[in-house]
């Protein structure tokens, strides 16, 4: 790897085996599976040069399990597949907006977030209000309610059924 400008690091992918991929994922804590470091390596062979360590923590944040849903993306496509948006959506954009009454709207908006979560258990929980309260100002809303349920899993789960890394909701 060799050093680009002010600390700056040139991360030398284009030629990378996928065991190497695979490490530099793990040691920079980067959180890219085969397939996504296959993606990124194309993109930067198409441009002609390797990623930056800059770049790379960029797209391991834009595409983590916080911004992008990784685990739950499947999910969430199978229950909504089927859903047909009602006259009354005048959006679908950072919260949902749907007409209500004689010339009022409301925005509503959740966060998939189970927090605390397993990946970031403290900071995780200010994650969902927040993100909740940005984007119902995003799409021009004035927030007048939240809630914030917690949800756990069973306090009873043995360890050995948790994936591992990930903490025991007791």
């Amino acid at each position: 790897m060799s050093d680009w400008a002010d600390g700056v690091t040139t991360v030398p992918i284009r030629t990378a085996s996928p065991k190497t991929l695979d490490r530099i994922s793990v040691e920079r804590g980067l959180g890219f599976d085969r397939r996504e470091f296959g993606r990124i390596r194309h993109y930067f062979r198409t441009a002609g040069r390797d990623p930056t360590d800059v770049e790379l923590a960029g797209l391991a944040q834009s595409w983590s399990e916080h911004c992008s849903y990784k685990s739950s993306r499947p999910f969430l496509r199978r229950a909504f597949a089927s859903l047909q948006p009602p006259s009354r959506v005048l959006g679908t954009g950072d919260a949902g907006v749907m007409r209500f009454g004689n010339g009022f709207a409301y925005a509503l908006r959740i966060e998939l977030h189970n927090h605390p979560s397993a990946v970031e258990p403290y900071g995780g929980s200010a994650t969902g209000i927040g993100g909740i309260l940005r984007d119902v100002l995003a799409v021009g809303a004035r927030p007048i309610a939240l809630s914030d349920p917690l949800f756990f899993g069973p306090l009873d789960l043995p360890e050995s059924r948790l994936p591992r890394g990930v903490k025991s909701p007791r």
